[in-house]
């Protein structure tokens, strides 16, 4: 009847009043702050209840601004950009994300794809994306038991030489475990490694022994004055080797700054990114973080 069209008419008004009220309130965006796809998405998903000039009018949109928009198709330029963002995304995830623009650049030149750094800088800051090496490393105090021994490296540039160092490793919040290394400065490799939940002499024994038992001996082996590095069982070690070791003075840490370097590089890139389920987790996860580093990290200096 005409009395119930009247009603529905009115009813519709009164929707359609309420619906622009609606996006009023809506802390006045408009189409154009939104940008082109986060506004198309917008508005498809509001077409389902709102006519779209009641859209278009509360984002403050212009009808031929939206035709305009979904008629849009990228230009080549946008094609590539689009094509190296991916490509930059997986280089940045598979990667420990520790590699800013300069090293996604020389990745993607080693594969054949000749572009700019400052382009993939601007892509990776649309993406928001960056290295997460954003925090040093300070390491704690060594805790001493004799004077000062000689540092036997310090005029020997071609010798070959194994730099050694005991880290930390935060297993849980307050709860720590201890990463014991060796790093071949020459061959940039770290030889050998072991995970204890105590920081004893037996720790860097059962290091060396692992060094030894796959690389060949070096003429120096070089270390911190702590306690575990001066201990008996290290010593006979290395005199039986016949390897004579050299120490760093005391609170100059970088006299061993290879080795420093890499422990402060396995924090920053994935120690200080990772939460560990339990010490088996730790062990392993820093072992694949330890093969990554050796072989398919790309090299400035460490």
């Amino acid at each position: 009847s005409n009395v119930q069209r009247i009603q529905t008419t009115s009813k519709g008004k009164s929707a359609i009043k309420g619906g622009t009220r609606n996006f009023k309130s809506c802390g006045g965006v408009t189409g154009k702050a939104l940008g082109r796809i986060n506004c198309l998405v917008f508005i498809e998903d509001q077409l389902l209840r709102h006519r779209l000039s009641i859209i278009l009018s509360a984002l403050k949109l212009p009808r031929s601004t939206y035709y305009h928009w979904k008629r849009y198709q990228p230009s080549q330029h946008e094609r590539v950009d689009n094509q190296l963002k991916e490509k930059i995304k997986l280089i940045w995830e598979n990667n420990y994300r520790a590699y800013g623009y300069p090293r996604i650049t020389m990745v993607l030149r080693k594969s054949g794809i000749c572009v700019g750094s400052k382009r993939i800088l601007r892509l990776m800051r649309e993406m928001e994306i960056h290295s997460l090496m954003n925090r040093r490393f300070k390491k704690p105090g060594t805790h001493v038991d004799h004077s000062q021994r000689p540092n036997l490296i310090k005029h020997q540039p071609n010798a070959r030489i194994w730099r050694a160092d005991i880290t930390y490793l935060e297993l849980r919040p307050g709860t720590w475990v201890y990463l014991s290394s060796i790093y071949e400065p020459k061959v940039h490799q770290v030889l050998a490694f072991k995970i204890g939940r105590q920081m004893e002499a037996t720790l860097v024994v059962e290091t060396i022994n692992q060094a030894l038992e796959y690389h060949q001996k070096p003429q120096y082996f070089h270390s911190d004055m702590g306690s575990q590095y001066t201990s008996n069982e290290v010593e006979t070690l290395l005199e039986r080797h016949q390897i004579s070791h050299s120490y760093s003075k005391q609170g100059y840490p970088y006299d061993n700054g290879p080795i420093e370097a890499f422990h402060s590089l396995l924090k920053r890139e994935f120690a200080f990114q990772t939460t560990f389920s339990n010490f088996e987790d730790l062990v392993i996860r820093t072992s694949n973080y330890i093969s990554w580093f050796n072989s398919d990290r790309i090299r400035t200096s460490v």
